[in-house]
């Protein structure tokens, strides 16, 4: 395998590692947001209830972390969503690169 090929095979590797974070973060983010959800319900019938302050006051603690968990996600997804990019032009530059050599080759033997 040529040098170049190998670094296409390294890039594409990459572009396909990203494409799996990503969709594993959203589908992270995705929960976190259902179990918000699920908590605002919760905590609104126990304050409509009349539900001790401390249960109120532990569901809101719960909810604080779930917010910080998506924060935290999302700044994960967009720097994989950076590495993406990069690797994705990683590949693209290869290519090029190795399409322009291809030509210049085959220039070369038709003179």
């Amino acid at each position: 395998m040529k040098a170049t090929e190998h670094i296409v095979q390294t890039y594409r590797r990459q572009l396909e590692e990203h494409r799996q974070e990503i969709a594993e973060l959203e589908r992270l983010a995705q929960a976190l947001r259902r179990q918000q959800t699920k908590i605002d319900g919760e905590q609104k019938a126990a304050e409509v209830a009349g539900s001790a302050p401390h249960h109120v006051a532990a569901m809101a603690e719960r909810r604080a972390r779930i917010e910080q968990s998506l924060a935290e996600v999302d700044v994960k997804i967009r720097q994989a969503r950076d590495g993406l990019s990069e690797a994705y032009y990683g590949v693209r530059r290869s290519e090029i690169a190795a399409s322009a050599r291809a030509e210049q080759h085959r220039r070369r033997r038709a003179s």
